[in-house]
Formats: structure tokens, C-alpha cells, sequence
């Protein structure tokens, strides 16, 4: 199985599922996230090495997929359909957040001339719901609405982890699958752990080149009216062209500005997050 599907699997592994638990419903929705860019299209035994099914059983969700239009085959490779989007739309439509935010986040990219983006916590991945880009900049990172990321490599994740009060973080890093993505990885329970404590402390995530290579982030959440964090919103800039120095000393008062404003502005309208 993918690092990614794994990892989603792994998260909900903490939770026994209920007695009417329908198991070929979790077979369907890992096929449809065996996809991803580096697989955007596969063969049948691709499909099946990466969600852990026999070849039987993915050829019967393949097939099922490819009836209801969420799939389409092309000789042996199997991809994605445009419908699948019909899934995001139904949870980004009932996400006022997103709406929200984006005036937030034009300000915010406008002032520092810099990617700015929103994201909830989901398991032990963080999901996008709403980015703000510069126009006319060159190495400007790409932040892509709806992807999922390791929470532990992510800024927004890091601090949304770090900042949760309803599980110790000794707990929430029990089940967790370590990765060296990049040379800059944590992938040590113990120093990752030291992190999390300092960025508790401090109230904000700096993630260093630990989920690519050249790119370094800045986050602080996003609370709701009873101060618990419930998004998290952050700076993405590149190496050569924003220093760490000028990560906390000129975009860090400015992302906590933009922070407070977000976090008054969703505790105004009472959404429930």
C-alpha cells in the first residue's frame, strides 16, 4: 500500500469501527485514493499493490468505479475522472471557511508579497482549503486546494498537532509513521517530539525544507470562540529568495495579524468547525 493511502489507513486505525461497519465502501474510497500525481494513471496489479487488495478485488472496484464514472480505462491503464471532483465540491461547499478566509489570505500574500494558505487537521494529514498566490513572481512554491500532506511535515500541521490540548502529544505521536522526506527530516520520535513541545510554547511552526526540498513555512492557528485551534493558516516562501531571519522578524507579526483577524471573524459568524 501507498505511503499516502497508508497513512490515512493508519490514522483511522486508532478508532475500531462500528458494528455496521461497511468494508466495500473503505475498499472504494482507498482505490480512488490510490491515485495521486505520481500515479495518476495505473495498471490493474499497480492498483492492487498500492491499496494491499488481490487483483480480484480491485478489478471489482476498478470496474464498479468505471460504471459509476469516477474511473475511466484506456487498454490496461485505469485514471481518474473529472467526477471525482464532485466529492471535494460536496465537503467545500459546506465549508464556510474557506469563503472566509480568502479575503484574508489575498491581504495577507498581498502585504508580503509571499504564498499564503489555510488548512484543517484530518487524522494525521492536513488538507488545504483555500491558498492566495502573488502574481508575477518566479520560484513561487505551489500550494494545490484539497491535497493532503503528513501533518508532522507541514507547518499548519505541526502547529495544529502541537497546540490540540485534548490528547498529550506523547499519544498523538504513538501511532505515527516517521518519513525522511528530505536530508532536513525529523525522523526521530524523540527530537520531533522536543519539537512539538517548543512549538506549543512559542505558538507557531517553522517547517524547514522537511516536506521538499527549497521550501520553508510558517504557521499559527486559527482558534474558534473558545480558543481551541481549529485551522491553521500559514507563509510558504523558498530558500533563495526568504531567509529564516526574515521568516519571524518580518512575516511572523504579520501572519499572527492576519490570525487574529480570521479567528475574530469565524468566532462572529459561530461556525461550527
Amino acid at each position: 500500500m501507498s505511503d499516502g493511502v497508508a497513512e490515512n489507513e493508519e490514522s483511522q486505525a486508532d478508532k475500531a469501527p462500528p458494528s455496521d461497519f461497511v468494508g466495500s465502501v473503505a475498499h472504494g474510497l482507498a482505490v480512488l485514493r490510490s491515485f495521486d500525481h505520481d500515479h495518476f494513471q495505473m495498471t490493474l496489479s499497480e492498483v492492487s499493490a498500492r491499496t494491499g487488495m488481490t487483483r480480484a478485488g480491485a478489478r471489482r472496484y476498478l470496474l464498479t468505479l468505471a460504471h459509476l464514472g469516477y474511473v475511466e480505462q484506456s487498454g490496461r491503464l485505469f485514471r481518474l475522472t473529472p467526477k471525482v471532483l464532485e466529492l471535494g465540491y460536496a465537503f467545500m461547499s459546506t465549508m464556510p471557511l474557506a469563503d472566509i478566509a480568502q479575503p484574508y489570505l489575498d491581504r495577507l500574500t498581498a502585504r508580503t508579497g509571499e504564498v499564503s494558505a489555510i488548512a484543517v487537521l484530518d487524522g494525521r494529514e492536513v488538507v488545504h482549503l483555500a491558498v492566495a498566490t502573488p502574481a508575477q513572481r518566479q520560484l513561487l512554491p505551489k500550494v494545490t486546494i484539497g491535497r493532503r500532506f503528513n501533518a508532522l511535515y507541514n507547518s499548519t500541521g505541526r502547529v495544529l498537532t502541537a497546540c490540540r490540548d485534548d490528547k498529550p502529544l506523547e499519544q498523538q505521536l504513538g501511532g505515527a509513521k516517521l518519513t525522511k522526506l528530505t536530508n532536513w527530516s525529523i525522523d526521530n520520535k524523540a527530537a520531533l517530539l522536543d519539537e512539538l513541545r517548543r512549538v506549543r510554547e512559542q505558538g507557531y511552526a517553522i517547517v524547514d525544507q522537511e516536506s521538499e526540498e527549497g521550501l520553508r513555512s510558517l504557521a499559527v492557528p486559527i482558534r474558534n470562540k473558545q480558543g481551541r485551534p481549529v485551522a491553521a493558516i500559514n507563509i510558504i516562501t523558498n530558500i533563495a529568495t526568504v531567509s529564516s531571519e526574515e521568516l519571524t522578524n518580518r512575516l511572523l507579526p504579520v501572519l499572527h495579524e492576519a490570525a487574529d483577524e480570521l479567528s475574530r471573524a469565524i468566532g462572529s459568524q459561530s461556525i461550527a468547525l
